[in-house]
């Protein structure tokens, strides 16, 4: 799966690129399977030849990275340290340490201003981690003004690493900012398949996400909330959806071909986004609670449970989410509703001031939720007007039973419900951050829909917190 995929990236970028609205793909090599960190300098002198000669800085975390059983039996060396041997022959390769907290690394603007200025003088950026540590390394790379950047990937965890954009904390607040393409992607499965088996269930979670936002975004058109969904771009990993199920015990078990299945399916759904100018084609409600739950974990001054891992287990309930709003447009009568900002702004500011008594986490949020607001408001003809069923037609075979994808994730051993996770999340604050998800941001999801239509709070979001266990139950 992973040779045929990217042995003609160009030609991928061409296909891509023929699909109106779409922007180009900035990544020039993917390099997935095994051994392929024993490519990276004929990588880097193909794609990056001008490079030569020059410092390479290696941007990392302090947590060591060890191929499949290297770490117990002390027979391989760490990734940063074969990155940097394999880069001697033509840099001066200089580490460039990220401190973390707890073992976490945040991607804030101290840790992304402190780290540019490490890297600053380089002739190339090489990124060595999985999901946080490349979010920094992309925004390193535009702050130098496009400084050529390989990511070699050690963990297949999230699907972030193939697009241009990161995820950043603003106020507390994770916001998606553009920041640049890698030049270059190595992912080795020998490496990926030695990482704690949680980040690669975590992969795997984050994939759900095809589940269910593909659907928030289709709703976005239809409801003229947004004007950038391409089928294409969520054909490209919805389509191995059943290759990516079939895997999930392999995922468990870290067979060889499995991984290279999730590495190569996080890349496309990285690639798609990047293509799109949104992370809409991965990113809808799933997502925002996610964030929610992030907010909680920080408010409580401990780590949060791993991001895919979350992701996972919400694409279950925003699943169940959905059949509620299939059937309830399914019904003679839809009466969306249009609050007004005087009503919307005690609202938001009510949620999240309880996390942040300052008041910056909210007012990030209703900055970008007022913007949501008005285009609704200013929709509000059109929506009087709209084909509610036909509505639920058309979304209907984006989305997938919640059953199916608990079992997905049950079969590699992933979180499928709260507890499951690590740190396990409580009633109140899962209850908090379903309800809530829609105030956080300017995108439009199936929550928004059902929170207009007088159909989401604290009450249903509780309902199908049980709803999910009966499933658990059933399954």
């Amino acid at each position: 799966m992973s040779a045929c995929t990217f042995s003609d990236l160009p030609g991928l970028a061409a296909r891509l690129a023929s699909v109106p609205g779409t922007r180009p793909v900035g990544l020039r090599a993917v390099e997935i399977g095994p051994q392929a960190l024993a490519h990276l300098p004929a990588l880097i002198r193909q794609v990056l030849p001008d490079t030569a000669g020059g410092t390479a800085a290696v941007l990392r975390d302090d947590v060591p990275k060890f191929p499949r059983g290297d770490g117990r039996s002390g027979r391989g060396a760490e990734a940063g340290e074969t990155v940097t041997r394999l880069l001697a022959a033509d840099h001066w390769p200089r580490d460039v340490i990220v401190p973390g907290s707890d073992g976490h690394v945040y991607a804030d603007a101290e840790t992304i201003g402190a780290a540019t200025g490490r890297v600053r003088g380089a002739a190339l950026l090489v990124t060595v981690g999985s999901g946080t540590i490349a979010d920094i390394g992309k925004a390193v790379s535009a702050r130098l003004g496009g400084l050529p950047h390989v990511i070699v990937q050690t963990a297949a965890s999230v699907n972030g690493f193939a697009d241009d954009q990161s995820v950043l904390l603003l106020s507390g607040v994770k916001r998606t900012t553009q920041t640049r393409w890698p030049d270059v992607l190595v992912a080795d499965t020998d490496l990926l398949a030695g990482a704690p088996i949680p980040l690669t269930r975590s992969g795997l979670g984050d994939l759900m996400a095809m589940f269910t936002a593909p659907a928030d975004w289709r709703l976005a058109q239809l409801l003229g909330m947004a004007d950038s969904y391409q089928e294409p771009l969520v054909s490209l990993v919805r389509g191995h959806s059943d290759a990516l199920l079939q895997a999930a015990p392999g995922i468990s078990a870290t067979d060889p071909d499995a991984i290279g299945l999730l590495a190569t399916l996080l890349a496309l759904s990285g690639i798609a986004m990047g293509a799109a100018g949104t992370t809409a084609p991965s990113s809808g409600a799933e997502h925002t609670v996610s964030h929610l739950l992030d907010m909680a974990a920080a408010a409580r001054g401990g780590p949060p449970a791993l991001h895919g891992a979350q992701v996972g287990m919400c694409a279950v309930l925003t699943s169940l989410l959905w059949q509620r709003v299939i059937r309830l447009l399914a019904s003679p009568r839809v009466t969306p509703h249009f609050p007004s900002e005087a009503e919307m702004e005690p609202r938001v500011r009510g949620a999240f001031d309880p996390y942040d008594p300052a008041g910056a986490m909210a007012g990030e949020c209703w900055q970008h939720y007022r913007r949501k607001l008005a285009r609704w408001r200013a929709n509000r003809s059109q929506l009087l007007d709209l084909d509610w069923a036909g509505v639920a037609r058309q979304v209907a075979g984006l989305l997938t039973e919640p059953a199916q994808i608990a079992a997905g994730l049950e079969r590699a051993g992933a979180p499928a419900r709260p507890c499951e996770l690590d740190p396990p999340i409580g009633q109140a604050t899962m209850v908090w951050a379903m309800a809530n998800c829609h105030l956080m941001r300017d995108r439009f999801t199936v929550a928004d829909l059902a929170f207009f239509l007088g159909a989401w709070g604290p009450d249903e979001a509780g309902e199908v917190l049980g709803e999910a266990g009966r499933l658990e139950a059933a399954a």
